[in-house]
């Protein structure tokens, strides 16, 4: 495949992962906003990183910001570019004339080289993670910004800010730059703001400091508090200064989203500092006080044997915060945040320190607000799903008639026949139409989003799973004293689950797949039982001594691998079983493996390739090489 080349005319320009971007570079490497073009004095051009987990290079060194003033080639992530800058402009830029403004500069070409780049400097940071290729039939989907012939230029999106003071609120999800940040004021007379009512302290643009950098109100008091400047609403110190990751949990009505958010963020508490040196706190006890309060009935309650629940997640209430924008009352829902740092313990914690501190920005919905007809101009509750950098699809077994008729026997209350039953696929097909339809994101194109389908409530169904799913899908690695991730392990659980859920629900698999270039498919159970029926009220309950949480971190921990958080198991630390000798075709992003005594073949996603799966029902192992996809057309060995 030769290199993707693009001319650039107008700035800023964006570059990055996400669907979004004016250029989109889907890999994993790359960040979803990994840099901005931006035009500097007399229409120089400036590359500016965006707080990027795997950098940019020139050379062996990380830069933050460059001047694009002569051809260059640089590293993003694991991808070449080749920069070349038009000649003429570069002559307009370097000798303009006395109190004339230089006209805008081209590139002559960017020059996009995916999987080319390994460096000593960064392989750490930027180690391609098992499935990926050295080349570009690495790439899972296609580029989504079509190759030019001649010189057009990019489609540009104009942003309020550019450089890398850009914020995200995470609450409107409205970008700005940090000198808009309103400030709270303090004394009790400043009462009354215009967007969040008479009640609330008045937000204002300073123009007096004190000397510790806090805003001094027309009263005088000094102000730490901080504000977005579209909604208002506050947004912590701590999410200021750290860039945030998005995270969106989606699901049916009652299959379980705020059980599983309340048991991974409890096992990410502990998890996290004990095996991978990595601090999870909370970045506001404010924002994150309902999610405490779920968090200490579950694990922390008084009375071990009472029969408890968690109330159910409404359409309105305190889990929404409501706002007058635009001459409208609007519900944006309270994100949940954590602050993610690595332990001083790390062992590269001078290295990562700045690239692995992060604001995580979850959200938990009401399964109500995914059903079809339930978007609207004034309830946008959902569009947090445009900036998750990985999105969670909670898929609920008991709700699928199919996967009841297999289940039947038991005495598990979510079984019972007066138990609501949901096709969840039209929720999946919901969201997906909703981040097409706001992203702009053209039929036939796949997301560089990693879709993950949680199916949940695995202690009821896991005797229908064809894999070995351990408790601990991580082990200690010595030389670096902390734990990695058995990414191998992982996959092959994620491909025997796909293969189940082809044979119960097989339109949940096409749906997922036409959407993402990669789909991971993950067991857990929030709880580890199945609650009881409370005689008295008639609501099932849960007693917390018997709450044993299953695989509920390691949808997270994954996510953390991909972006370099977290190091896999070494090559020479992996199980490798002996491999049953097969051949694989590639037709589009699917690898057709025939194995002997099969009567069709696998049909395994290209995401899968470079990974030693197991051939779900015999003791069959194979694995596809990255490069077979170069022979394709006739078939090679896998």
């Amino acid at each position: 495949m030769e290199p993707v080349c693009y001319t650039v005319s107008r700035f800023p320009c964006r570059i990055g992962r996400a669907a979004n971007n004016d250029i989109v570079i889907p890999d994993n490497s790359v960040s979803s906003l990994h840099a901005v073009f931006a035009l500097g004095p007399q229409n120089s051009i400036v590359l500016e990183d965006q707080w990027s987990t795997n950098g940019i290079y020139l050379g062996t060194q990380r830069v933050s910001q460059l001047a694009i003033d002569r051809s260059l080639q640089l590293v993003m992530g694991r991808v070449k570019l080749d920069l070349a800058l038009d000649m003429a402009d570069l002559d307009t830029m370097t000798a303009p004339e006395p109190d004339i403004a230089a006209p805008a500069p081209t590139f002559r070409k960017i020059s996009i080289q995916p999987g080319a780049a390994s460096t000593g400097a960064h392989s750490a940071a930027t180690s391609p993670p098992d499935g990926a290729a050295a080349s570009a039939v690495g790439y899972r989907v296609p580029l989504p910004a079509e190759p030019i012939a001649g010189t057009p230029a990019a489609t540009i999106t104009k942003l309020t800010g550019s450089g890398r003071q850009g914020i995200i609120c995470p609450h409107c999800w409205h970008r700005f730059d940090v000198d808009e940040f309103l400030f709270i004021a303090r004394h009790q007379s400043l009462i009354g703001d215009p967007v969040l009512g008479a009640d609330a302290a008045q937000r204002f643009l300073p123009s007096r400091f004190t000397k510790e950098g806090n805003a001094l109100d027309v009263a005088g008091m000094s102000c730490p508090d901080m504000a977005c400047p579209r909604c208002h609403l506050r947004i912590p110190q701590a999410a200021s200064e750290m860039p945030p990751l998005f995270l969106s949990i989606v699901g049916a009505t009652a299959s379980g989203k705020s059980y599983f958010l309340t048991s991974m963020t409890w096992d990410l508490r502990n998890t996290l500092s004990r095996n991978f040196a990595i601090s999870f706190t909370d970045t506001d006890a404010v924002n994150n006080q309902i999610l405490n309060d779920f968090e200490e009935t579950v694990f922390l309650h008084s009375d071990e044997q009472e029969l408890v629940a968690l109330r159910k997640t409404e359409l309105q209430g305190e889990l929404y915060n409501q706002v007058l924008m635009d001459n409208m009352l609007i519900n944006l829902p309270k994100p949940f945040m954590f602050t993610i740092t690595p332990a001083e313990h790390h062992p590269q914690y001078d290295q990562v320190r700045q690239s692995m501190s992060r604001t995580l920005v979850l959200y938990d919905n009401a399964g109500e607000h995914f059903e079809p007809g339930m978007d609207s101009v004034d309830n946008p509750t959902t569009q947090h799903l445009l900036h998750s950098d990985t999105i969670f699809f909670l898929f609920d077994p008991t709700k699928d008639v199919r996967f009841r008729r297999k289940l039947s026997g038991g005495n598990d209350p979510q079984l019972s026949v007066s138990s609501r039953v949901q096709r969840q696929e039209i929720i999946l097909t919901e969201m997906i139409n909703r981040i097409k339809k706001y992203s702009g994101m053209r039929t036939g194109r796949k997301t560089a989003k990693t879709l993950i389908i949680l199916v949940s409530k695995f202690d009821v169904w896991k005797q229908l799973l064809d894999a070995d799913v351990p408790r601990e899908p991580w082990h200690w690695d010595a030389a670096s004293n902390t734990c990695a991730l058995d990414v191998a392990l992982i996959k092959n659980v994620s491909f025997a689950l796909r293969q189940l859920l082809e044979q119960v629900c097989p339109e949940v698999v096409s749906t997922a797949e036409s959407f993402a270039g990669e789909v991971l498919y993950l067991p857990n159970s929030a709880l580890g039982h199945s609650p009881e029926l409370n005689d008295t009220t008639g609501m099932i309950g849960i007693r917390p001594q018997d709450v044993d949480p299953y695989w509920v971190a390691v949808p997270m921990l994954y996510f953390f691998y991909e972006r370099g958080f977290i190091q896999n198991v070494r090559p020479e630390n992996r199980v490798r079983h002996a491999e049953t000798p097969a051949t694989c075709k590639l037709s589009g992003d699917i690898y057709f493996v025939t194995l002997p005594g099969l009567k069709k073949p696998l049909q395994v996603p290209l995401s899968y390739a470079g990974s030693q799966l197991r051939c779900p029902g015999t003791d069959m192992w194979f694995s596809i090489t990255p490069g077979a996809a170069a022979e394709s057309e006739h078939g090679g060995a896998c």
